[in-house]
């Protein structure tokens, strides 16, 4: 991807984005919220969505069978946000397939998911819909923040290494681990279709093997600005399945770098390195 045209991008002054905004309404963006058992957090992950200041979104939120009251607070919301905010209560065979269930409805050209106990930053969407509103396909990234479950930051230093990871990009890099944050990555129609989507047999580390396929077709846009936060809670699959989480990305590195030869067997094994570490740094920092 032409190097020139991303450092122009980057370098768009607010101003420009003002006016680039009333483009970006042309552009419909979808983005799908797979959600179950998560009523403490939602409300605050819906609104992060539709409130964001451009008005051609609508958030589909696919809950399989939720009984806290999930379901009850998603209907109140319509009367906010109508149209925009598309309910569906249907079974799924896990969260992959919930996302490619809701992608397969989208009607965007602009797209991503993001969890129900997460949340987008206020004019993410500003950032990177008019880049992403192309017949290329394309995808970006940005920062995350780490917050807790009364949605206070957590800025330490797993969230400050992963941003500081991230700040370039290779697909060799990715390879040695997972340093991008999925709530903070947007894609277009044109890299979807070209990459076929989740794979549904993976439940763990879904988003790993979709931007290691990403970085196949093309290098990401890198924004260095913080997108949206994560929430670390006792329920989150990031914070109850560390080792699981860890030992399926190694898998998934291994069958990427498959055929990259002896930089595919470096990668390899400098991922099962990090991996160690992050074992580690998890029990000693990630909050509960």
């Amino acid at each position: 991807m032409n190097k020139s045209l991303k450092k122009d991008f980057l370098s768009a002054s607010a101003p420009l984005r003002e006016k680039n905004a009333s483009l970006s309404r042309k552009c419909c963006i979808s983005i799908v919220m797979p959600s179950f058992q998560q009523a403490d957090f939602l409300e605050e992950a819906v609104r992060s969505v539709l409130d964001q200041p451009v008005s051609a979104v609508e958030l589909l939120v696919m809950d399989p069978g939720s009984t806290d009251g999930s379901r009850e607070l998603l209907r109140s919301l319509l009367k906010d946000y109508g149209e925009r905010l598309v309910l569906h209560f249907e079974p799924d065979q896990g969260q992959s397939d919930a996302i490619n269930r809701g992608l397969a409805r989208a009607r965007g050209r602009v797209l991503c998911w993001l969890n129900s106990d997460d949340r987008l930053r206020p004019e993410a969407l500003l950032k990177v819909v008019d880049w992403l509103d192309s017949p290329q396909p394309r995808w970006v990234y940005g920062r995350a923040g780490m917050i807790d479950a009364a949605g206070n930051q957590n800025a330490n230093f797993i969230v400050l290494y992963k941003n500081w990871r991230g700040r370039k990009f290779s697909r060799l890099k990715l390879l040695t681990e997972n340093f991008i944050p999925q709530m903070a990555v947007f894609w277009n129609r044109a890299m979807w279709e070209q990459t076929g989507g989740l794979d549904n047999s993976l439940h763990l580390d879904m988003d790993y093997d979709l931007w290691l396929r990403f970085a196949e077709v093309s290098d990401p846009l890198v924004i260095p600005e913080l997108l949206a936060d994560f929430r670390v809670h006792d329920a989150a699959k990031g914070s109850c399945q560390t080792a699981a989480q860890l030992d399926a990305a190694f898998a998934t590195a291994r069958k990427h770098a498959a055929g990259l030869g002896w930089r595919g067997r470096v990668a390899l094994k400098v991922h099962r390195v990090l991996g160690w570490r992050t074992r580690l740094l998890y029990l000693w920092l990630k909050p509960g």
